[in-house]
C-alpha cells in the first residue's frame, strides 16, 4: 500500500495518508482553544446561575471594548506576522486507505479555513526557528513538467524506449512504477491474449501472446508466440493453424494452455504426413515452455472454439462454444501400428544382377549402410516394381521409403497400385520447400538423399480395407537405375491399436517402437490357416468331456495391445467364420477377461458360432496409455459353463485378434471442460484426466468467460463462475451462473440480460463485463460493467457504467489487490449520482478502485490497446501486467504534468480521474512551477501549479488541487505561468504576459498577478512594462520572498512599474504598502533568470553588462549597504547561469548550487557558491541535456531499485553535497550509455536515473520543477481595514449603544409601569370592596352558612357587616383626631385593615384577582356597596391604594388625579376586557344565595341610618364618584329617583378635564352623541341605572340588589333581592344549557347552524342580542363582538363585547365595515372595525363576564 506524509518541514513522525481517494481534512484545535473550553456540565435539574443583569453588563462591556479597539483595528500600522515558533506537522487523513499502491490518486489538498492569528497573537511577531530541512524524510516532493505518462527508469527503457511507433504492434510489461517494451514489430493481426511465467521476485521470465497475427517482422508465426524479458522470440514450432483466443500459463507445470479457433498445431501439419490427423488439437492444446515442445493432451481437442481459461483447485477449466471432445477413430496417429513385412510375401520386378543387391527383403528391418544385403537395386536402365502381399487383410496408412545413392543410383518417381487389381492409389507427401502437403497419383517424387520420406494413403477406408497387398512401381530413376535402401509400412483401418493372436504378426524384429503388442498362451493352442481365410489364427480345441479338467480351465491366451494414449476405447474381438471351416458344431463360447486399468477386471462371454468372419464389440471404457508400469490386456479361455452342442464331440474357441478403436470421450460438455493440471499424474491409470462438470449447462451454450473465487462467507467452497450466452430451460439463470458443490446455481436477479464476455473475482466481489444494460429481471441498471457481491448477493453498477462493450475484465495486480482493469471498445465512463461526478473520456482502458468504489488512474497507454493482461495479485515484490497494441506511448502511470514522490518512496498520481490537467485549446501542455501554498506553518497546504494547460472546469494556466480535483483558482491567466510563490495569504503568479486590446481596452495577463487567497480575489497592483514600453514583452522568471520583511522581489524582463517608476529587470513589491520600489538607483542590464537569498544577500543570475566590462553571470545585492556587488569567483563561470538552488548548510555557511551552460560548447556545468567563493564541480552529462531543476533530497527518498545498493553512491570528502543527501536533477537528461531520463540522482559524479516521462505525441517528456512541501517564508503583513469598513464599524457601535440605551429605558419604563399598575389595580379593588362592604358582608354571610346559622341569624350578620365598616371608619377618624366630613361614603374609602364589627381582616372575595375589579356576580357585594355609599356599583370607581401609604385621598388632593391617570393609562382598558373567571369558580349555591337575600332584607333597617347620614353629608368638592348617565329611548337624560346623592351637575360619565387620555377620549365620544349603553336592562328594570360592563347573567341581580339596598325599605330591598336571586338562577340555567346536534343553543337562545348566520336567524334573550332586527339589516350577516372595540378615529365603529354587528363589507382581510343597532329609537352606527374582534358564533351567556 502506498502512503505519503502530507506535512510541513522535516517532521520525522507524522500521519501517513494514502493518496488515492479524496481526503477529509482534520480540523486542528490549538491548545489555547482547547483549554478555554469548559468541561463543566449541568446536572439534571440544575440551572444556570448567571443573573440577567450580568448578561447585560457583559454586553455593554463588549460593546465598549469594541468601541475602544476599533480605531486600533483600523490603524495603518497594525502589523501581523505569518510566522510561528516552529514548523508544525499538518496531518491529513484519508477517507479510505487504498491498496492501489503507487498509482492511486494523491490528494494533498485540504481546507485552509483556519484563522490567521487569534486576537492575542496579533500583537507580536515571533521568529521562525528554522526553515531548512534536516536529514529526515521531509514532506512530499512535487514533480511537475511536460508529460502525460511517467515511469520509473529501467535499464532497457532508455527513457525514450516507451516512445513507440504507433504503426507497429508493441508488447509492453508494466509494474507498479515501471514500464518496458518486450518487442515492437510489424504484425498482420492483433494481439488479444497473453499469459506469463514469473521469477521468484515477481518479474516476468517469459510471456506468451496470441491473437490473429501470422507473422512478426516478416517471420511466419502461427497466431501464437513467446518472448522472454530480453525480447527473444519463441515461434513455438510454428504455432497454430488458426486464431488464438485465450492463453493460460500454469507455473507449476510450465505448461501453456492454448485455446482458439484452430484445428491443429502448425508443426503437426508440416512435420510429417503421418501426424497430420493425429496432431489435431481441435481448439485446445498445450505447450511445454520448459522443453519448448508441443505436449498434446490425451484427447485431441474439442469440436468448437475455446474462449477462456481459469483454474480452481488442481484443475484448469476451458470454456467456449463446444459440446464434445475430438478424439474418435478419425483422429488417430497414422504410424502407430507397423506391419511386420517379414510375415508378408515380398517380391521384386527386374531385380539387379549385382550380387547382394537383388533380394527385395534386403531393405526390411535393415540397419546397415549402402552395402550388399542392405540395399535393393533394379536392373540398369529398366523400370521395375517392389511388391508386398499381406498374409491378412489390413488397411495401409503410411508408406515410408529411404532412397538409395549407391553408385549414383536412386529412384526418382514412383506410382502405387493395389496388388489385387492394379488400381492406382492416391498418395500425399510434404513438399520439403514449403512444408505443404502435396497430392500425387501417377508420379510421386522421391528425394535423392538418406532421409525417410513418408507417403500417406489418401483413398477412403472402403478402398483401402480390401487391399491384399501393394505394388510400388519405379517409373523414373537417378543414374543407371532405381532402388531403395529401407522400407516401412503402417496400418490403421478402423482401429487405433491391434493385437494378434499369432504373435509373429504383432511386431517386426526391426521396429524402433519402445513397446510392441504381444500375445502368449498356455495350453494346447494351435495355429489355424484355412485356405478360405486370408491369414492365420489360434484355436483351442478340447474333448467335450474334458471341459471341467484343470488343464482345460487353465488353458488361456493373453494378448497385450499397445495403447498409445489414454482415452476411451471400443474393444472389438475378431472371430473367423465357422462355415468355411465346417466347425460351427464344435464352436463354443469364449470367456474374455478385460483388464483396462490397474483396479478393475471385466469378464465378457462371447459366442463364436458366427458363420462368417465377424468383429464383436465386447467393451467400451477408459483405458490408460500403455507404459512399462502398466498396460491393458485381455485373457481368452473356454467358457466351461457354456452350452455345448449335443452332437459335438469336441469344443473349441478361436482368436484372430483384438482391436482398440478410439471413441469420443464426452459429448455433453456444453461449453465447459475440466482438465487435471498434472498431465503425468498416476491417477490416469484409473481414470481420465479430463471430464465435464457434474451438472452441465444447457445445450448450445456459449461460455465466453470463467473465473473462480471464494465468497465472503466462512468456510465457503471455492466457486466457479461462468458467463456467456445461455439460459436455463426453466429460466432460473441467464448468461451467468455459478458452479459449486457439483451443481449449477443461479445468481440473484436471474443474471444478466446480455452477453457476458469477461469476469474477474476479487476478494468476494465478482466483476462482470460484456454487452448488457441491466440484470436479467431488469431490476438493476448495469451498463456493460457490473459488480456482484457474493456475500450480500447484490448487483451494483461501477460508477454510472460504460458506453460500449467491455471485452476484458482482469485483476490489475500492479496497482494492488483491489484494482480491476477493464478493456474494450468504450470511450466514456458514465458519471454516477454522486454530487460532482462527471463523465470521463477514455480510450478503451479503465481501472476501478474496489476499495474507494471509484474510477482510478490507469497506466498511460496512448491509443486503444488490444490486450490488457494481469494475473491475480500475489504477495511478492513485483506484480506485473502486459499491454499490447498499435501503441505510440506507454508509461506505468498516467500523470498529466504533476506527480508526488512520497516517503515510501514511490510515485503518486495527482488528481482523480476526470479532473486532471489537460492540454489547452491550442493543444499545448506543460506545468512549469508548483507550490504548496500555506499562509502560516499551521495552515493545511494547498497544492498550486502553473504552466500552460487547462482544467476540466475551463480555467487556464493555473490550478489548485481541491479534494483530488484540479480546479479553478483565479481567472484571467491567459499567459504561460513560469513561477509561483506566496507571502502570507498573497499568491504571486508570474509568467509570460499575454495582453489583448479590444476597442482600446487592454485585458489579459500582464505577467504578474497577485491573488489574495483569503478573499479569493485579485489584488489591484500597478502593472509592469517591458523594455519596449508595452505589456506584451513582460516576462517574470522568478518571484522571491525576503524573510521577516514585507518585501517581495520580482525578476524577469521588464523596465518600469506603473508606466513611470524605473525598475529594470528587478523590482521589489511591498505587500503592506501595495507599491513598487527599485532596489537601488543603479540598474541591471539584461533580464533576471533566477534569484536566491543567501544569508540575507540576494543572488541574481543573468547576463549583466556594464559598458565594456566582461559580462557578469552572477550579481548580489546587499540590503544593508543598499547596493549591488560582484560575486567572488563569478568571473570563472564558463557560461550563463540558469538555475540557483539553496543548499543545506548543516550549521555551516549558507550556500547555493549553480547550474549553467558553457558559453563555448553548450555543455552543462555544475558549481557551488558558499558566499566566499564559487567552486566548479565534476559534472559529466550529455551535451544535449537540458536541466530545469536541482534539489537536495535525503538519500532515504531514493527507491532501492534505483540505487541498486547503498554502496553505489559513496561519499568523497571533497564532495560538495552534504552527507546523507543527493542532488535530484530534473529536465531532459542524456546520461552515459545512451540513457535518457527526465529525472536522476547525482552524487559523487555518479548518476542514478530515476524517472522517464512521455508526452501525448509519443516524444519524451521532461520535468520542469521539483519542490518540497516546506513551511512558508515568514513575512510581515499588516491587515488594514478599509475606510468603508471603519465607517461601518463606527455606525455599528453607535447604533449598538443607542439600541442599548433604548432597551434599558424601555425595560425601566416597563418595570415601573408594571409595579404602578399592580399597585393601582390592587388599591382600586380594595376600595371597591371596602366601599361595598362586599368583603365583610359576603364573608360573614357565607361564614354563617358554613357555621350552621339559622336563616334568622344571617340577616343580622349581614347588617352588622354593612354598617360595621362605616362605624369602624368613624371611630378610626376620631381616634386619629381627623375630621370626618364625608359620612359613610368617606368612611367607605378609609383604611381597610379590619372589619369594624368582627375585627377580622377584610377578605377581598368580591374582587377579581386578575383585574382588581369588583365581581359583577356578587349581589351581596353590590348590596354592601349601596348600603355603604348609596353609589351605583361600577367597576370604574376611582380608588387609589398604595401598600406604602394607606390613606383616603381627600378632596382637593391633586395626587389622587395622578394615580387615576396611571390607572386609566395602564390598566383600565385591560380590566374592561378581562374575564371574570373567579365569579364562575366561586358560584354561590342556591341555599347560600337565599341566605344572602335574607341578610340583605334584614340589613335594610340598619343600613337606613347609614344612608341617612350619607344624605345629610356635604357633597365632596371635587372627585365626586361619577354617576353614569341614564338614557331613555329618545336619548333624554333620566335621573335616578331613588338616588338623592346623584351628581346632577355632571352631564357626562367621563371628565373632559381629566389628564388621562382614555378618559378624555371617552368624554369626547359622549359629547358627539348619546353614548351607547352597555345593554338595556330588560324585564321592567329600565328605570335602574346601568353599570358599564356587567356580566349579562348577573346584570339583573346586581340592579335588583342595588335597588333593594339603596336606602329603600326593608320590604323593597327584600323584593329587589328576591328578584335578583330569581334572575340569577334563571341566567345560570341558561348558561348551563347545552347545544343540540345542529349547533343551536337549547333554551331561549338559538343560533343558525350556518357558519355566517343571517340577521333573521337571531332570536332574543335576556342579553343585548335580544333586540328585534330591523328589516333593513336582515339582508346582512350577523356577527357577535368578541371584545369591546372603542372607536378612536372618525369612520371607526365602536361596540361592546357581546353586541351584534351586521357586516356589510368583508372584502378586506383585516378591516370590515358593519352596522351596530343600539335599540329601538337609537340611530344605527356604521363604520369599520377589526375583523378579528367579531365571530359568527354567538357567545354563551357565561362568557360575557369574561369578555367585559
Amino acid at each position: 500500500m502506498s502512503q505519503s506524509r502530507a506535512s510541513f518541514g522535516p517532521q520525522k513522525h507524522g500521519h501517513r495518508a494514502a493518496y488515492g481517494l479524496p481526503e477529509s481534512t482534520v480540523r486542528r484545535t490549538s491548545a489555547a482553544t482547547t483549554s478555554s473550553q469548559s468541561t463543566t456540565r449541568l446536572q439534571p435539574g440544575m440551572r444556570s446561575a448567571k443573573p440577567f443583569c450580568q448578561t447585560w453588563l457583559r454586553c455593554i462591556a463588549a460593546l465598549a471594548l469594541l468601541f475602544i479597539v476599533s480605531p486600533v483595528l483600523a490603524a495603518d500600522d497594525s502589523a501581523f506576522s505569518t510566522g510561528s515558533a516552529s514548523p508544525t506537522a499538518v496531518s491529513v487523513s484519508t477517507a479510505m486507505e487504498s491498496e492501489l499502491g503507487s498509482v492511486s490518486e494523491a490528494d494533498t489538498s485540504a481546507s485552509a479555513d483556519e484563522e490567521l492569528l487569534s486576537s492575542a497573537e496579533a500583537t507580536y511577531f515571533e521568529e521562525n526557528s528554522s526553515d531548512t530541512l534536516d536529514e529526515s524524510d521531509g514532506g512530499g516532493i512535487g514533480i511537475v513538467g511536460a508529460f502525460n505518462g511517467i515511469s520509473s527508469f529501467t535499464p532497457n527503457s532508455n527513457g525514450a524506449a516507451l516512445s513507440l511507433n504507433g504503426e507497429l504492434t508493441s508488447l509492453v510489461w508494466l509494474s507498479q512504477n515501471a514500464a518496458s517494451s518486450l518487442f515492437s514489430a510489424t504484425t498482420d493481426g492483433d494481439i488479444t491474449a497473453a499469459c506469463a511465467f514469473y521469477n521468484q521476485d515477481g518479474s516476468i521470465s517469459k510471456a506468451f501472446f496470441g491473437g490473429s497475427f501470422v507473422s512478426i517482422n516478416s517471420t511466419a508465426v502461427g497466431y501464437v508466440a513467446g518472448v522472454d524479458i530480453n525480447g527473444n522470440l519463441d515461434s513455438m514450432a510454428g504455432g497454430m493453424d488458426g486464431p488464438v483466443n485465450a492463453l493460460f500459463c500454469d507455473n507449476s507445470s510450465q505448461l501453456v494452455y492454448i485455446g482458439g479457433n484452430f484445428t491443429s498445431t502448425v508443426s503437426g501439419l508440416t512435420t510429417d504426413v503421418a501426424t497430420i490427423r493425429s496432431n489435431s488439437t481441435g481448439a485446445l492444446t498445450t505447450y511445454n515452455a520448459a522443453q519448448g515442445i508441443w505436449q498434446g493432451l490425451s484427447f485431441h481437442g474439442l469440436d468448437g472454439p475455446v474462449f477462456d481459461f481459469t483454474k480452481m483447485h488442481e484443475s484448469v477449466y476451458a470454456v467456449g462454444a463446444f459440446s464434445s471432445t475430438v478424439d474418435n477413430a478419425s483422429h488417430v496417429a497414422l504410424d502407430s501400428q507397423p506391419i511386420n513385412l517379414n510375415a508378408c510375401t515380398v517380391t521384386g520386378g527386374n531385380n539387379a544382377e549385382i550380387e547382394g543387391f537383388n533380394d527385395p527383403k534386403n531393405i526390411i528391418c535393415t540397419s546397415g549402410t549402402e552395402s550388399a544385403g542392405n540395399t535393393w537395386l533394379m536392373r540398369d536402365k529398366l523400370t521395375g516394381f517392389y511388391r508386398v502381399d499381406f498374409p491378412f487383410k489390413i488397411t495401409p496408412t503410411i508408406l515410408r521409403l529411404m532412397n538409395t545413392q549407391y553408385d549414383g543410383r536412386g529412384t526418382k518417381a514412383i506410382r502405387i497400385e493395389a496388388a489385387q487389381n492394379n488400381q492406382v492409389l492416391q498418395m500425399s507427401y510434404l513438399d520439403p520447400s514449403t512444408n505443404a502437403e502435396v497430392f500425387c497419383t501417377q508420379s510421386c517424387p522421391l528425394l535423392h538423399n538418406y532421409d525417410w520420406q513418408a507417403f500417406r494413403f489418401v483413398d477412403n477406408d472402403e478402398t483401402l480395407s480390401n487391399i491384399t497387398g501393394i505394388i510400388i512401381n519405379i517409373i523414373d530413376w537417378y543414374g543407371m537405375g532405381g532402388g531403395f535402401n529401407k522400407i516401412e509400412l503402417f496400418e490403421r483401418g478402423k482401429y487405433y491399436a491391434r493385437v494378434y493372436a499369432e504373435n509373429t504378426f504383432n511386431r517386426p524384429a526391426c521396429s524402433l517402437k519402445p513397446m510392441m503388442a504381444s500375445s502368449a498362451y498356455t495350453g494346447d493352442w494351435t495355429e489355424t490357416s484355412p485356405s478360405s481365410y486370408h491369414g492365420s489364427y489360434l484355436t483351442l480345441s478340447v474333448n467335450k468331456n474334458d471341459l471341467q479338467l484343470e488343464s482345460t480351465q487353465n488353458a488361456s491366451l493373453t494378448m497385450v495391445p499397445v495403447v498409445p494414449e489414454s482415452g476411451f476405447y471400443k474393444v472389438y474381438m475378431s472371430i473367423p467364420g465357422c462355415q468355411n471351416t465346417n466347425t460351427c458344431q464344435s464352436r463354443s463360447t469364449a470367456r474374455v477377461a478385460i483388464v483396462m486399468d490397474s483396479m478393475h477386471t471385466l469378464i465378457a462371454t462371447v459366442s463364436q458360432r458366427n458363420f462368417v468372419d465377424q468383429d464383436v464389440l465386447i467393451h467400451r471404457g477408459y483405458a490408460p496409455a500403455s507404459s512399462t508400469g502398466f498396460s491393458p490386456y485381455l485373457t481368452v479361455s473356454i467358457d466351461t459353463d457354456a452350452e455345448v452342442d449335443d452332437q459335438a464331440t469336441s469344443v473349441e474357441v478361436v482368436v484372430d485378434s483384438f482391436r482398440f478403436e478410439r471413441d469420443t470421450s464426452y459429448t455433453n460438455l456444453n461449453g465447459v471442460l475440466q482438465i487435471y493440471q498434472d498431465q503425468t499424474s498416476p491417477i490416469q491409470l484409473n481414470g481420465p484426466l479430463y471430464y465435464p462438470l457434474s451438472q452441465s449447462l444447457p445445450n448450445n451454450t456459449i461460455v465466453y468467460a470463467a473465473t473462480t473465487g471464494f465468497p465472503n462467507v466462512t468456510h465457503a467452497e471455492e466457486t466457479l463462475y461462468l458467463g456467456g450466452q445461455f439460459s436455463s430451460p426453466d429460466g432460473s439463470y441467464a448468461n451467468i451462473a455459478q458452479y459449486s458443490n457439483n451443481a449449477i446455481s443461479p445468481l440473484n436477479n436471474t443474471g444478466i440480460n446480455g452477453i457476458v464476455y469477461s469476469m474477474a473475482c476479487i476478494n468476494g466481489l465478482l466483476y462482470v463485463g460484456g454487452s448488457f444494460d441491466s440484470t436479467a429481471d431488469s431490476q438493476v441498471v448495469v451498463k456493460n460493467i457490473a459488480q456482484y457481491n457474493t456475500t450480500s448477493s447484490g448487483w451494483s453498477s461501477l460508477g454510472g457504467g460504460i458506453d460500449e462493450t467491455v471485452t476484458t475484465v482482469t485483476p490489475y495486480s500492479p496497482f494492488g489487490s483491489m484494482a480491476v482493469g477493464l478493456r474494450g471498445n468504450f470511450k466514456t465512463l458514465y458519471a454516477d449520482d454522486t454530487p460532482g461526478s462527471v463523465n470521463v473520456t477514455v480510450d478503451g482502458l479503465a481501472i476501478w478502485d474496489a476499495v474507494g468504489m471509484m474510477w482510478a488512474g490507469t497506466p498511460y497507454v496512448k491509443s486503444a490497446p488490444t490486450l490488457l493482461f494481469a494475473d491475480a495479485w500475489d504477495d511478492r515484490p513485483n506484480n506485473m501486467a502486459l499491454v499490447a497494441g498499435p501503441l505510440s506511448a506507454v508509461a506505468a502511470l498516467e500523470a498529466n504534468g504533476a506527480v508526488l514522490l512520497d516517503t515510501t518512496p514511490s510515485v503518486q498520481r495527482l488528481g482523480i480521474v476526470g479532473f486532471s490537467l489537460q492540454p489547452d485549446t491550442d493543444n499545448r501542455f506543460t506545468v512549469n512551477s508548483g507550490l504548496w501554498y500555506a499562509k502560516t506553518n499551521d495552515t493545511t497546504p494547498v497544492l498550486v501549479v502553473g504552466g500552460q494547460f487547462q482544467t476540466a472546469g475551463g480555467s487556464t494556466n493555473i490550478a489548485a488541487l481541491d479534494n483530488g480535483r484540479w480546479g479553478k483558482l483565479v481567472d484571467g491567466i491567459n499567459g504561460e505561468v513560469l513561477t509561483l510563490n506566496n507571502a502570507a495569504n498573497l499568491l504571486f503568479i508570474g509568467g509570460v504576459a499575454n495582453v489583448t486590446n479590444s476597442d482600446g481596452e487592454e485585458s489579459g495577463f500582464y505577467g504578474l498577478t497577485v491573488y489574495n487567497m483569503d478573499k479569493e480575489k485579485v489584488v489591484d497592483i500597478q502593472s509592469l512594462q517591458g523594455p519596449d514600453g508595452s505589456h506584451d514583452s513582460v516576462r517574470i522568471n522568478k518571484v522571491a520572498i525576503r524573510a521577516d520583511t514585507s518585501m517581495v522581489v520580482v525578476g524577469g524582463n521588464f523596465s518600469t512599474a506603473g508606466g513611470m517608476l524605473g525598475c529594470p529587470y528587478i523590482c521589489t513589491f511591498d505587500i503592506n504598502e501595495n507599491q513598487w520600489s527599485p532596489l537601488t538607483s543603479s540598474t541591471l542590464i539584461d533580464q533576471v533568470v533566477d534569484m536566491a537569498f543567501v544569508d540575507g544577500m540576494l543572488l541574481v543570475a543573468g547576463q549583466f553588462r556594464n559598458g565594456s566590462e566582461p559580462v557578469s553571470y552572477l550579481m548580489q545585492y546587499d540590503f544593508d549597504a543598499n547596493s549591488w556587488a560582484d560575486v567572488s569567483g563569478a568571473q570563472n563561470l564558463p557560461g550563463p547561469v540558469s538555475i540557483l538552488s539553496s543548499a543545506i548548510d548543516n550549521d555551516g555557511p549558507a550556500s547555493v548550487y549553480i547550474i549553467g551552460t558553457s558559453a563555448n560548447g553548450g555543455e552543462s556545468y555544475f558549481a557551488k557558491y558558499d558566499k566566499d567563493t564559487i567552486s566548479l564541480q565534476s559534472f559529466s552529462i550529455g551535451q544535449k541535456s537540458k536541466i530545469n531543476s536541482i534539489l537536495e533530497v535525503p538519500r532515504s527518498r531514493i527507491p532501492s531499485s534505483v540505487l541498486g545498493s547503498s554502496s553505489s553512491l559513496n561519499r568523497r570528502d571533497e564532495d560538495p553535497i552534504p552527507s546523507g543527501y543527493v542532488l535530484m536533477v530534473s529536465g531532459d537528461l542524456y546520461l552515459s550509455g545512451g540513457q535518457r531520463a527526465s529525472n536522476a540522482f547525482f552524487y559523487n559524479n555518479e548518476w542514478a536515473p530515476f524517472l522517464s516521462t512521455i508526452q501525448a505525441n509519443g516524444s519524451p517528456g521532461y520535468v520542469s520543477s521539483v519542490f518540497y512541501e516546506i513551511p512558508p517564508t515568514n513575512v510581515y503583513q499588516r491587515h488594514r481595514l478599509s475606510v468603508a469598513l471603519v465607517i461601518l464599524i463606527a455606525i455599528a457601535i453607535a447604533l449598538g449603544i443607542t439600541f442599548l440605551i433604548v432597551c434599558i429605558g424601555l425595560i425601566y419604563i416597563y418595570l415601573r409601569n408594571r409595579r404602578e399598575a399592580a399597585a393601582t389595580a390592587s388599591a382600586a379593588s380594595a376600595a371597591l370592596a371596602a366601599a361595598s362592604g362586599g368583603a365583610g358582608t359576603a364573608k360573614i354571610v357565607f361564614s354563617a352558612a358554613e357555621r350552621g346559622m339559622s336563616t334568622s341569624e344571617a340577616p343580622m350578620a349581614a347588617a352588622a357587616a354593612g354598617g360595621g365598616i362605616a362605624s369602624m371608619a368613624a371611630r378610626q377618624a376620631r381616634a386619629d383626631g381627623g375630621h370626618y366630613d364625608n359620612g359613610a361614603g368617606a368612611a367607605a374609602r378609609g383604611p381597610w385593615s379590619k372589619n369594624g364589627i368582627t375585627g377580622e381582616p377584610v377578605s377581598f372575595d368580591n374582587i377579581a384577582p386578575s383585574t382588581g375589579r369588583l365581581n359583577s356576580g356578587s349581589p351581596g357585594g353590590l348590596a354592601g356597596l349601596v348600603a355603604a355609599g348609596r353609589l351605583v356599583a361600577s367597576s370604574d370607581t376611582y380608588v387609589h391604594h398604595d401598600d406604602k401609604k394607606s390613606k383616603m385621598y381627600k378632596t382637593g388632593d391633586d395626587d389622587g388625579n395622578e394615580s387615576l391617570d396611571s390607572i386609566f393609562e395602564s390598566a383600565a382598558a385591560e380590566a374592561e376586557a378581562e374575564a371574570e373567571s373567579e365569579a364562575r369558580e366561586r358560584a354561590i349555591s342556591s341555599s347560600s344565595m337565599e341566605m344572602a337575600v335574607s341578610a340583605a332584607a334584614g340589613a335594610a333597617g340598619a343600613v337606613a341610618g347609614a344612608g341617612g347620614a350619607r344624605r345629610t353629608a356635604a357633597a365632596p368638592e371635587k372627585h365626586t364618584m361619577p354617576v353614569p348617565q341614564h338614557y331613555n329611548s329618545d336619548n333624554s337624560l333620566l335621573t335616578d329617583p331613588m338616588s338623592d346623592v346623584a351628581d346632577q351637575t355632571r352631564t357626562s360619565m367621563y371628565r373632559p378635564d381629566s389628564t388621562n387620555p382614555f378618559e378624555q377620549r371617552m368624554a369626547l365620544r359622549e359629547s358627539q352623541g348619546a353614548f351607547p349603553p352597555a345593554g338595556p336592562f330588560s324585564d321592567g328594570y329600565e328605570d335602574m341605572g346601568h353599570i358599564p360592563m356587567p356580566s349579562p347573567q348577573h346584570m339583573h341581580s346586581e340592579q335588583s340588589a342595588a335597588a333593594a339596598l339603596s336606602g329603600t325599605t326593608g320590604g323593597a330591598a327584600a323584593a329587589a333581592a328576591s328578584r335578583a336571586l330569581n334572575n340569577d338562577n334563571r341566567n345560570r340555567s341558561e348558561s348551563a344549557s347545552t347545544r343540540n346536534t345542529d349547533g343551536e343553543y337549547s333554551g331561549s337562545q338559538s343560533q343558525s347552524p350556518s357558519s355566517r348566520p343571517s340577521a333573521e336567524s337571531s332570536t332574543g334573550g335576556n342579553s343585548s342580542t335580544n333586540l328585534p332586527i330591523r328589516d333593513s339589516l336582515k339582508q346582512h350577516p350577523v356577527f357577535y363582538a368578541k371584545f369591546t372595540f372603542s372607536s378612536r378615529e372618525t369612520g371607526e365603529l365602536g361596540f361592546r363585547a357581546g353586541e351584534r354587528v351586521f357586516v356589510i363589507d368583508q372584502s378586506d382581510d383585516i378591516w370590515w365595515m358593519g352596522i351596530v343597532d343600539h335599540g329601538t329609537g337609537q340611530p344605527l352606527e356604521q363604520g369599520v372595525f377589526p375583523a378579528t374582534y367579531v365571530s359568527n358564533v354567538p357567545p354563551r351567556s357565561t362568557d360575557w363576564a369574561d369578555l367585559m
